[in-house]
């Protein structure tokens, strides 16, 4: 389609004007409700030696399956959306840009992919773990620390070391050499080891990054490492390193511009002799600080161990590593460093000692240990990280349905319609800006949508989804967030405007208010609520709850009075998530959820959820329906808010859910999931005005799905999926493939069929066919999509005979920046 000038000159104005307010969700002739936000937000943080992505999402989701199993660049993570969202996100794609850390790989997340995943694309292969968060509306992935990262946290960027002259660089080594680092060394405190692949081998200093938009401070470089023990001697070790191809540098801060290839003088590797050589030398020494009770060394000499590739004391400096640090009083650093073992050698030969070690620690860590060691202020400086996107969307359809003559005649009667359906574009800005300095955490997040619909420009919109500000204190225990922002909890159940505030009054305890407006931009009602909350906050072998109380009116009258529970649990192999939520106004149970995950010592994970609850909500608004065109409040004034509160109840259907499944990795290459799912709507009351609705029946879906990477190229992804679907009414049967092939590091074409043919009672059948091609070509910081698709349909039954087809095309470019 031709798009003309004056067109082209429109949206290089909407561009600009999207910089400050916009972000992107996809076109639709229905506008969208507040939940068309999927991805929230990213957290990048480092615990126990290892990173934790956490991707929040806006919606309840259930997690139910990622791929590849192990390591790589490109991870997808399937999920299901538990709860019905509006159509346009079904199409558009969410993009969410990583904040700068030098903790991780730069990555971006990107949803949907392959159909139901979240796509993590990073800058370079790493390896991950991925779970279920602590609710419903997150996912954790765990990866290894960058070797030579700086950062305390994600949003503190740390001076780089003055350059040193060229040395060896060390190969990277497996997940257990990075995910039993220390936490990061403070300067002057010697006691905290240093990490051990930058103690054992300094790594070159990248050039200087641009200047960011504030300037970064500086933080103090960790006191010069020890000189290294001399090595084990071995049987005829190398004068030098025989000659290879060089490595590139160790990695220091990913968000910096790439050096120029004469940058940094490309260095050979530590052959394997030397590897050994080193390992025995550092494990000798930390035995030997063991015995004389030096237990800072110790650690730093276990470090520079599991800092090394992966050797022949890998597994029992893993092992000992736990025990040093239950000596030295770190409970949580034991624990998890004795669940990392149990996991990567799940049949080691000092399992059982580790299980022995690992029951017989504390549930958790004395406070009083905790408060030893003051908290650490810091430098800091303000980030500012996000993505900017524009996208046009054109679609035609031809549709012609035939239909057969009255009785007594014969002419069949053909109706042609030929349209342009879509036509528009939507400009997206998602924009975070945050200073943390050890203590305190202050984020401002914007995300904004603007669609111009040039079908119909009464139906352009702006949706201001997030617009908030946040601080917490560690030290003060508080934490606060205005503005506009989606529910984290407490029995809140719509975005809104408002404030939620909380305070840590002892480790495990925190309360919780929240007070605000509901967002619902097709409401024309006033929703105020306020609530209050407890959390005990769960901690990994332990339950946590929170309880809760919420009262919330519509344009002045009670309409939601609400009292909860939500209790958590996680482990190293499950998790579960659970809540209930009682309404005391219509006395019975809006929402009873529960869902969990199980992921046993082989790989393979079990995945349930079971669902109960009123749809919509119970609310006044339940009862439009049935008050022939009146207000709620002329309703109230006419017939009184008891009887309005009857019919509400008798309007308001409940669904029932439940779904089964389990994953298992059949090699490194292939991933077999299945579930079962059956869900069901009831039938609803009849009212003075409206008669009884029947129920939708009990719905059944057995799908299969199969992932495969690494097929024809490296990083590829193949997914096939096949459902049954035994309707009340209907059969159908629904086949899909789509094949991701990345070219290079720039090109990426992602292939994609469905088909889906069904059969009803009526003895109508249908076919749906639906191909597409989406090809992406990224040139840092910009990457430039474009997809082109097509939909066709026949339809035959003894009533009518239809035959349509769509064509599609979109074209875009989003700017990352970070």
């Amino acid at each position: 389609m031709t798009v003309t000038n004056d067109r082209g000159l429109r949206a290089v104005r909407i561009g600009l004007r999207a910089a400050a307010l916009a972000a992107a969700t996809m076109l639709s002739l229905h506008a969208p409700l507040s939940e068309a936000q999927i991805l929230e937000r990213v957290e990048v943080s480092r615990t126990n030696g290892h990173a934790e992505i956490r991707i929040d999402f806006g919606i309840e989701i259930q997690y139910l399956r990622h791929a590849p199993p192990g390591k790589g660049r490109e991870l997808n993570i399937f999920i299901r959306r538990t709860l019905p969202v509006p159509p346009e996100t079904d199409v558009v794609t969410e993009t969410l840009t990583a904040p700068r850390t030098d903790i991780v790989p730069p990555f971006t997340v990107t949803y949907p992919k392959l159909g139901n995943a979240v796509n993590i694309s990073f800058a370079q292969e790493t390896s991950w773990e991925v779970r279920p968060g602590p609710d419903s509306r997150s996912i954790v992935v765990v990866v290894p620390v960058l070797r030579g990262a700086r950062d305390v946290v994600v949003e503190v960027r740390a001076a780089p070391p003055p350059k040193p002259a060229p040395v060896p660089v060390v190969e990277p080594g497996p997940a257990p050499s990075v995910a039993a680092a220390p936490a990061m060394p403070v300067p002057t405190t010697p006691s905290v080891p240093v990490p051990a692949v930058a103690a054992a081998v300094p790594a070159p200093t990248a050039p200087a990054a641009p200047a960011p938009l504030v300037a970064a401070p500086t933080i103090a470089a960790a006191p010069p490492p020890e000189p290294l023990p001399p090595p084990t001697p071995s049987p005829q070790p190398p004068a030098a390193p025989p000659p290879q191809t060089p490595a590139p540098p160790a990695p220091l801060a990913p968000a910096a511009e790439a050096p120029p290839p004469d940058a940094i003088p490309a260095v050979p590797v530590l052959t394997t002799e030397q590897v050994e050589s080193f390992a025995q030398g550092f494990m000798a020494d930390a035995r030997k600080a063991l015995e004389e009770g030096d237990l800072a060394r110790a650690t730093n000499r276990l470090n520079r161990t599991l800092g090394l590739p992966s050797n022949n004391q890998t597994e029992s400096a893993q092992a000992l590593i736990g025990e040093v640090r239950e000596l030295n009083g770190e409970i949580a650093k034991a624990r998890a460093e004795y669940e990392l073992y149990l996991k990567l050698y799940p049949k080691g030969p000092q399992t059982s000692h580790v299980k022995e070690r690992l029951a017989a620690l504390p549930k958790s860590e004395p406070r009083s240990e905790a408060r030893r060691r003051p908290l650490r202020r810091g430098p800091a400086e303000w980030m500012v990280y996000g993505g900017l996107s524009q996208y046009y969307y054109t679609g035609k359809s031809h549709i012609e349905v035939t239909t057969p003559p009255p009785p007594g005649l014969l002419d069949f009667t053909t109706d042609v319609l030929s349209l342009t359906d879509q036509d528009a574009l939507i400009t997206n800005l998602d924009l975070n800006a945050r200073r943390r300095d050890g203590i305190t955490d202050t984020r401002i997040v914007l995300r904004n949508t603007d669609t111009q619909n040039y079908l119909d420009r009464s139906r352009s919109y702006n949706r201001l989804y997030s617009a908030y500000v946040e601080q917490s204190d560690k030290e003060l225990g508080y934490f606060v967030r205005a503005g506009r922002q989606t529910p984290t909890g407490g029995g809140v159940l719509e975005r809104f405007d408002g404030l939620n505030v909380g305070y840590n009054f002892s480790d495990r305890w925190r309360i919780n208010g929240v007070a605000g407006d509901a967002v619902e931009f097709l409401s024309p009602f006033k929703k105020n609520f306020y609530g209050v909350s407890l959390d005990m906050q769960p901690q990994p072998d332990e339950f946590g709850f929170g309880v809760y109380a919420l009262r919330q009116t519509l344009d002045g009258f009670l309409n939601r009075q609400a009292v909860g529970i939500e209790t958590r649990y996680f482990d190293m192999h499950a998790t579960l998530y659970g809540m209930l939520d009682y309404d005391t106004l219509y006395k019975g149970i809006n929402i009873a959820m529960l869902q969990g995950n199980y992921r046993s010592d082989e790989g393979t994970n079990y995945f349930t959820y079971i669902d109960h609850r009123k749809t919509p909500p119970y609310s006044l608004s339940n009862a439009l329906p049935g008050l022939a065109g009146m207000s709620i409040k002329d309703a109230i004034a006419a017939q009184g808010i008891d009887q309005v509160r009857a019919d509400a109840m008798a309007l308001t259907a409940t669904s029932n859910m439940l779904a089964v499944g389990l994953t298992h990795p059949l090699s490194p290459r292939w991933t077999l999931g299945t579930d079962y799912r059956a869900a069901a709507i009831s039938s609803t009351e009849a009212t003075a005005t409206m008669p009884a609705m029947a129920g939708s029946g009990t719905n059944h879906v057995f799908s299969l799905q199969a992932i495969g990477n690494s097929l024809m190229a490296t990083n590829d992804v193949g997914v096939i999926n096949t459902s049954y679907i035994k309707g009340a009414t209907y059969n159908g049967t629904a086949i899909g493939g789509n094949y991701v092939f990345p070219y290079g590091d720039a090109w990426r074409f992602d292939f994609n069929l469905r088909y889906y043919t069904q059969s009803d009672d009526f003895d109508e059948k249908q076919v749906r066919t639906s191909p597409s091609l989406k090809i992406a070509y990224r040139w840092n910081p910009v990457t430039i999509e474009a997809e082109a698709g097509a939909e066709n349909v026949s339809i035959d039954g003894p009533s009518r005979t239809e035959r349509s087809n769509r064509r599609y095309v979109f074209v875009g470019y989003r700017l990352d920046f970070r």
